[in-house]
């Protein structure tokens, strides 16, 4: 799924290597607890396999769409600016996950927050590109990859409480734009730590961490600023 911080691109470079850990640990647990988009999780092999992220947004929509799929079916085809607008400032006057698909497959490069409408564009041809329709779809072929993971809204303090899991925490970036709430970082560093002395593998997506985590992988990619500009930046994973 399309969504702020999205590891899409990247999944096939970092699958492979938290995968590893799961089969070299022999664990049965996999926990991730920002898992945004599940844009790793819906490609991780392991016994039990544990979403969470303290926005909702997505895990309203996940949750109410493994259990009853056609409810896609009652979106529109292509959403208006006017009727994206009502959805966003109106959060109580439409069941959740109809809120969270508006938003999501609507919202300009999914940027919920701080972004706007991006339904829809013209193409140098002068032809509709139906962004909406393609996010839509692409989430369609996600689900089956989905329903056997247990789905929860939690804080990732409180989403891990056992030993021997293989953990993989794609945080809010330092200097990061999009997301909802501020993020305590060096909190994040300490819980990390503690995971770690329990017995879990932590793994963490990064551009830069403190000098007591390791690097294991690294890629040059191109980042959009806006829908003209881009920037270099090296996504990186981490472990301690």
């Amino acid at each position: 799924m399309k969504y702020i911080g999205s590891k899409n691109k990247i999944a096939k470079d970092i699958v492979p290597i938290i995968q590893k850990y799961i089969d070299d640990s022999r664990t049965e647990i996999y926990i991730e607890p920002f898992v945004g988009g599940f844009n790793v999780i819906d490609k991780i092999k392991c016994k039990y396999r544990y979403a969470s992220d303290i926005d909702s947004i997505v895990i309203d929509l996940v949750d109410a769409c493994i259990r009853n799929p056609e409810l896609l079916n009652s979106l529109p085809i292509l959403p208006t600016r006017e009727h994206y607008n009502d959805v966003k400032d109106n959060e109580y006057k439409y069941d959740k996950w109809y809120r969270s698909a508006i938003l999501l497959f609507a919202s300009y490069n999914a940027k919920v927050y701080g972004g706007g409408y991006g339904a829809f564009a013209k193409t140098k041809d002068g032809n509709i590109r139906n962004y909406f329709k393609e996010a839509k779809s692409n989430f369609e072929k996600q689900l089956p990859n989905l329903d056997d993971i247990t789905i929860l809204t939690l804080d990732y303090k409180k989403a891990v409480n056992c030993n021997n899991a293989v953990i993989y925490c794609d945080i809010p970036y330092k200097n990061g734009i999009g997301y909802k709430t501020d993020f305590n970082h060096n909190e994040f560093y300490e819980w990390c730590k503690i995971q770690s002395s329990n017995g879990n593998i932590v793994l963490i997506s990064e551009y830069e961490m403190p000098s007591d985590f390791k690097c294991i992988w690294s890629k040059d990619i191109k980042v959009h600023l806006n829908n003209r500009n881009k920037i270099d930046k090296t996504e990186k994973l981490f472990t301690i």
